[in-house]
């Protein structure tokens, strides 16, 4: 079961996500959306992968014995 704190950080990376990318295929004016579209949901990703399971390493960590 996942602790709460990595919980919030998965739901705050994922609301970036999806604000972030919404942002980049607006402002992108040269007939890249989809492109723009791809690039951001990737990077929004990898970057809320990274922080939740470094999240979740360190409580993992600081919860054994």
């Amino acid at each position: 079961m996942l602790n709460s704190l990595v919980r919030k950080n998965l739901a705050i990376g994922l609301v970036i996500t999806a604000v972030m990318t919404t942002l980049s295929v607006f402002m992108a004016d040269d007939g890249s959306k989809m492109a723009e579209f791809k690039m951001s949901l990737m990077v929004g990703f990898l970057v809320t992968g990274a922080v939740t399971g470094g999240t979740w390493l360190l409580q993992r960590k600081r919860a054994a014995p």
